[in-house]
């Protein structure tokens, strides 16, 4: 049975207007919603980001809380307030190029998060906290990170220097770590409030250089509640038939870590950026991932990115038929 349906949420602080925007996400069949929260938001609208979760709960929404694009190692767009402070605390390439992320490794970075972490946990009415495709800077051949903190800690795990080149070790060095760092945020998670749940989103890709090659790795942490992947074959570039047939496969390997590890499972469908000829084939995959048997399916975003720089070809047909869809799979999974 899928239990729940939702779509992230960002961009509105002011508490009058989000209340009109849930009464929308309930006609739309959504009884899920994630906060995409920003460090500028977090910052900037501070008290409204708390006032926001606590009206959906009280609206009977599940409430998810993510990340959105801290230190450039968790997805999104947003630019970083850390980044723009911390020069010297972001990832370093093999070939010794600064990029604009943050080196999770560093014990400024890894402070700054878990300081407003365990806030958010404390203090907010979040039903899950999310961790949006953690990942090394995202290059295609120039790896990361080599900055001098991570070769420190690489030569005294395996007491030679972090060659430049991704080998076997390296790889296994830099998912190490970000396992590590994803387990110290929901250890914190736990220890604020032990019924706050921990969902994990991976990327859809088992390449090295994103960090994360081992998906059991994720599954078997004993702090994640929930395994998640966005197979976005739209944006990939894919056709439908290729796309869904991707979609699928992604789909099918999350449930199974999902039985294997007992842990919730949830997909995401591209809803943004759609061409007005392919928008049936964001209900498809919405239908499709209820056949897979998940628990949740969310789509990105609210009202198919209409006016942003995500927006959708038609956005309001596109979200008028992520309603359906979502009406659908949940009546049809009774």
């Amino acid at each position: 049975m899928v239990r729940e349906t939702g779509v992230s949420y960002y961009g509105v602080a002011y508490p009058e207007r989000a209340i009109e925007d849930f009464r929308d996400l309930l006609e739309h069949s959504c009884n899920a919603v994630l906060f995409g929260i920003s460090e500028f938001d977090y910052w900037f609208w501070h008290e409204n980001t708390f006032k926001l979760i606590e009206l959906a709960k009280l609206r009977g929404f599940t409430v998810y809380v993510d990340l959105w694009g801290w230190g450039k190692v968790f997805g999104g767009e947003p630019p970083s307030i850390f980044l723009q402070k911390h020069h010297k605390y972001r990832q370093v390439s093999a070939k010794g190029k600064v990029y604009a992320a943050a080196c999770f490794n560093t014990e400024e970075f890894r402070n700054y998060v878990v300081e407003r972490v365990e806030e958010l946990a404390k203090e907010s009415d979040a039903d899950y906290f999310f961790w949006d495709e953690p990942h090394y800077a995202w290059l295609k051949e120039d790896w990361t990170c080599r900055c001098p903190t991570c070769l420190k800690l690489f030569k005294e795990e395996y007491g030679y220097e972090m060659p430049k080149e991704l080998t076997k070790d390296v790889v296994e060095f830099r998912q190490k770590k970000i396992i590590e760092f994803l387990k110290l945020l929901s250890k914190t998670v736990k220890e604020a409030d032990s019924s706050k749940k921990i969902c994990v989103c991976l990327l859809p890709t088992t390449e090295p250089i994103i960090g994360i090659p081992d998906w059991e790795t994720i599954a078997e942490i004993s702090e994640v509640d929930m395994i998640a992947t966005d197979p976005y074959w739209i944006s990939k570039g894919l056709s439908r038939e290729e796309g869904i047939k991707w979609f699928t496969e992604f789909g099918a390997k999350i449930v199974e870590l999902g039985k294997k590890y007992d842990k919730e499972t949830q997909l995401w469908v591209q809803g943004y950026r759609i061409p007005r000829s392919r928008v049936e084939e964001v209900v498809e995959g919405i239908l499709k991932a209820g056949e897979l048997g998940v628990d949740s399916i969310f789509v990105w975003c609210y009202k198919a990115g209409e006016g942003s720089i995500l927006a959708s070809e038609d956005s309001k047909y596109t979200w008028d038929r992520i309603g359906y869809a979502f009406r659908k799979v949940r009546i049809k999974e009774r």
